[in-house]
């Protein structure tokens, strides 16, 4: 965690919150029965089901209580993700140092 990335972290988490909020209305409409037809916003209403895992899917019984518990769930689900997909950037961006003479790894 010593090369964690703040910037990647806000925005990925941004992203991620951007994405979430027509995926939430559209799975809105769709438990209102007023989505229709149309296969592009009924794929936002099953990616919401994909965003709200961890908190929401888990400890459904303590965000269930309120609209601001809700809400605090879902910028968790997205901090969630924003961290996983910041620690999947160091990952892949972790630099290979050059084997010295006397380097042993």
């Amino acid at each position: 965690m010593k090369n964690f990335n703040k910037n990647i972290f806000i925005v990925s988490t941004g992203l991620i919150a951007l994405l979430l909020i027509p995926s939430f209305l559209a799975a809105w409409a769709e438990d209102e029965g007023t989505l229709g037809d149309d296969s592009f916003w009924i794929y936002f209403a099953n990616i919401f089901y994909v965003l709200r895992f961890p908190f929401h899917t888990l400890l459904w019984f303590i965000f269930s209580y309120s609209a601001i518990l809700f809400l605090i769930g879902l910028g968790l689900n997205c901090m969630f993700y924003g961290f996983i997909i910041e620690r999947l950037f160091a990952f892949f961006r972790k630099k290979k140092a050059p084997m010295g003479l006397w380097d042993r790894r």
